[in-house]
């Protein structure tokens, strides 16, 4: 398998189009692609979360985002973060600030002029 095959081949095991028992002995027998399979796991259930809101991503959203967590550890604990919940509450907050529709302007009381 060359690299550009490991790659399609991990994206398949992180998506579940790869599934079965099979496929989980062969993670377990290759500890450091299971790590790489964990984390774009993580990163396809954000990208789940972030299509059900109205949020342009940029095409290379995932890969970018792949590419820092294995650079950065912290940006796995970041996904994790966001995916215990905190991501879904912080979502509806920005729904509710900025996908509701407008209050109508602040309008001064009449008074009689008599």
């Amino acid at each position: 398998m060359t690299s550009s095959h490991d790659e399609f081949y991990l994206a398949d095991l992180a998506d579940g189009t790869l599934a079965g028992p099979e496929w989980e002995a062969w993670l377990a027998a290759h500890p450091d692609l299971a790590a790489e399979v964990a984390i774009a796991r993580q990163v396809h259930a954000l990208l789940g979360e972030l299509r059900t809101v109205p949020i342009a991503l940029p095409a290379d959203f995932e890969a970018v985002l792949i590419e820092r967590v294995r650079r950065d550890a912290t940006f796995l604990g970041l996904l994790d973060l966001w995916l215990s919940g905190f991501g879904r509450a912080l979502l509806d907050l920005l729904d509710a600030l900025f996908g509701a529709p407008p209050t109508p302007a602040y309008a001064a009381p009449e008074t009689d002029r008599q």
